[in-house]
């Protein structure tokens, strides 16, 4: 598991129309001397740029034929630059939040406090005992205490920073997630918030079930594990059963989404057809676009 490379900065509004245009142009543009120079951001930042565009499921690291490492978009990625370059979609700030949540090789500490830290409202240390503990668990190795808190302070921009200097078009400092309203600050509590169905984007949600459900070889979720298992929607999104088996009705009346809600007993199973995630994202982006 990785800490701490995003070099403290988290992930702005512009960065993946940047990354996705310099890497269109040069495959190998993270890995040129003068990368900064190019796409007018520090070094570091192109540094956490990198970290980024990997992390968030937008491009893959691989080899070229000449072994040389390069940068390729993924099959999110191809959708993210034909549809929605400059993340201005609900469904695309989702879909990012999802992606980093799912990865915890990559953002451990997004998918540790989405999945596993069940406390609604911490203070930072607490926050940082909590993921230190939860750290020494699932590692052979330690890991600095400034670099956890490092990450806890980027985790809290991500979904908090919203302001941009008008002075200076390129000095963006909103992030694209902020907008997910899921997270807020309170005196010394960082608080998980639940956010109103209205601000969710349905194609999103369903899009994590499909993602879970392909994870886990599974077709069928019940309520109550939507709710409090791991990388459902009850964890990413912090949603109510109320919520979760609203969200479920309205699924099963919209032909975009081929599920079935079966109610016996007091148990409610959702029955979900066998997707590829992407397949079904790219449906979703073509309805939003206009396609």
């Amino acid at each position: 598991m990785k800490f701490g490379h995003h070099q403290s900065f988290y992930l702005r509004v512009n960065w993946l129309s940047k990354a996705m245009k310099m890497t269109q142009n040069d495959a190998r543009f993270f890995f040129d001397e003068f990368a900064f120079e190019k796409i007018g951001l520090g070094k570091n930042m192109v540094k956490s740029l990198r970290y980024w565009v990997v992390a968030t499921n937008v491009m893959e690291e691989e080899k070229n034929e000449q072994r040389q490492s390069i940068h390729r978009l993924t099959p999110f990625g191809k959708l993210l630059s034909k549809y929605d370059r400059f993340t201005r979609f609900p469904l695309t700030a989702a879909v990012l939040h999802v992606n980093l949540a799912f990865n915890k090789e990559l953002s451990p500490t997004w998918y540790w406090y989405f999945n596993e830290f069940n406390q609604r409202a911490a203070s930072n240390e607490d926050l940082l005992t909590a993921l230190n503990d939860w750290a020494s668990i699932h590692l052979n190795r330690r890991v600095s205490i400034h670099t956890l808190k490092r990450d806890i302070d980027c985790l809290k921009q991500m979904y908090t920073a919203r302001t941009q200097n008008d002075d200076d078009p390129e000095d963006v400092v909103a992030s694209p997630l902020s907008g997910l309203d899921l997270l807020y600050e309170s005196r010394d509590q960082f608080i998980k918030r639940t956010p109103n169905l209205s601000q969710l984007d349905l194609d999103a949600l369903y899009f994590t079930l499909l993602r879970y459900c392909e994870l886990h070889q599974v077709n069928s979720v019940t309520l109550e594990e939507v709710l409090v298992k791991p990388l459902l929607w009850g964890k990413l999104f912090h949603l109510s059963s109320n919520q979760i088996l609203e969200v479920m009705q309205t699924l099963q009346a919209n032909s975009d989404f081929p599920v079935n809600l079966v109610r016996t007993n007091q148990l409610n199973i959702l029955n979900i057809d066998p997707q590829d995630p992407y397949a079904f994202l790219e449906k979703a982006y073509e309805r939003k676009a206009g396609f």
